[in-house]
């Protein structure tokens, strides 16, 4: 019996994740499917559209088995961190055969190979690297363009073009993840196909979750929507809207991101991650004169600081997460625990396995949990004042209060 784990986000869950789960089932023979999903708040350093628990019951009515919430602390970070918090997870359940992604490259072999460069940087790699950062590109510009020369001088393959698509950094970052936690998953490539990452015009049933989302801010739940999506998914989102819950972005926070970075000080803003080099002058000088979220940006991007690396921040000063509290959450003798959104029979045999395990505890119902250390305690707090913040983005005044997370339930389907 073999289970398969993805990693995601879901947002919103479209025929291309489908297409995935399946992919992936086919390619692994796997029996299982458990996914680590982000939660209320993404990579980009962006709410996402629609809650965690409809993404998730969305994903289990399309496929998976189960789905668990990776902690907001990695969710919303670098490649590298949301890859490790990920792939430690699915790791310390102690359940997973194969860990399947989709890949522009589909090589795993190629990715493989990657990730062991980057595990142990040659002295010429670190030069190159430190060379083209100097140059003010920005981190994973100057990566590719160090990995391009590294190639070139050292090695009769190309490397060219391959760091430039998220998704190959990703699966770099899975395998590094792998190989570190000298884990015994196995890493599968599955290609992507037909639809480009930030396609931004639905022209495919399988198309981009950018693409997706853009329809969905203009246009609504349109046919194009429905053309995009599975039926499960189209019926779900209808409910929501239906029910007065708004598509949330991070426009709905313009007034809090203000205010936060309005009231901290140059000190202040120092104590989170990556706050260096005078940025937090820039910052601060365009929180004073800015009216909305797009000046703001617009005013702090530079070459080398780009919009999602102030996204990320933005989201951090929000929760009030530091950096030496993301340092410790990076140790990998770091304690997780399994959050769970959404199961259905399979997931729960599945359930069954990881507690038979003891490898971590499992939350089912938020008021009956006690984390059994202070790590424990201190991430699953992030995760809990993330959907309270979360919920400020809605229109619908009830929909506003905090305590979701004690609320609402697991979906069982």
């Amino acid at each position: 019996m073999k289970t398969v784990g993805i990693i995601s986000e879901y947002n919103p869950f479209h025929n291309g994740h489908k297409y995935h789960i399946e992919a992936a089932k086919e390619v692994c023979k796997a029996d299982f499917v458990i996914c680590v999903m982000s939660g209320n708040f993404v990579q980009r350093g962006e709410p996402s559209m629609f809650d965690k628990w409809s993404k998730a019951k969305m994903a289990v009515l399309s496929g998976a088995d189960l789905v668990l919430e990776l902690p907001f602390v990695y969710a919303c970070q670098p490649a590298e961190i949301f890859a490790f918090g990920a792939v430690k997870l699915l790791n310390d359940t102690n359940i997973v055969d194969n860990i399947c992604f989709g890949s522009e490259l589909g090589n795993t072999d190629t990715l493989w190979k990657l990730a062991k460069l980057f595990l142990n940087e040659p002295d010429e790699f670190k030069a190159a690297l430190k060379h083209y950062l100097s140059l003010g590109n920005t981190y994973p510009k100057a990566v590719s363009l160090a990995l391009q020369q590294y190639m070139a001088d050292y090695s009769q393959s190309s490397s060219e073009g391959i760091l430039d698509r998220p998704n190959n950094v990703l699966g770099v970052e899975y395998i590094k993840s792998i190989m570190s936690l000298n884990s015994n998953i196995q890493p599968v490539a599955v290609k992507r196909i037909i639809s480009d990452y930030n396609e931004t015009q639905i022209n495919n049933p399988i198309t981009s979750a950018t693409a997706v989302r853009r329809e969905i801010s203009q246009c609504s739940l349109s046919d194009k929507v429905a053309f995009s999506v599975p039926k499960a998914s189209f019926k779900i989102l209808n409910e929501l809207f239906d029910n007065g819950v708004n598509p949330i972005s991070l426009n709905n926070f313009t007034e809090i991101i203000l205010y936060e970075l309005r009231r901290l000080s140059i000190n202040e803003m120092k104590k989170y991650l990556n706050v260096k080099e005078g940025i937090e002058y820039r910052i601060k000088k365009a929180a004073l004169s800015a009216s909305n979220l797009e000046v703001l940006i617009d005013s702090i991007k530079t070459k080398r600081y780009t919009r999602t690396f102030i996204q990320r921040l933005i989201c951090h000063i929000l929760m009030d997460l530091d950096a030496a509290s993301i340092q410790s959450f990076k140790n990998i003798n770091t304690p997780l625990y399994a959050r769970v959104l959404s199961f259905n029979d399979k997931g729960k045999y599945l359930l069954k396995k990881i507690k038979e395990n003891e490898t971590m505890q499992i939350i089912t119902k938020v008021s009956n949990f006690k984390a059994n250390n202070e790590t424990i305690k201190s991430m699953f707090d992030y995760d809990l004042r993330s959907t309270d913040i979360y919920c400020l983005g809605y229109i619908k005044e009830e929909l506003k209060k905090a305590g979701a997370d004690y609320y609402r339930s697991p979906s069982y389907l």
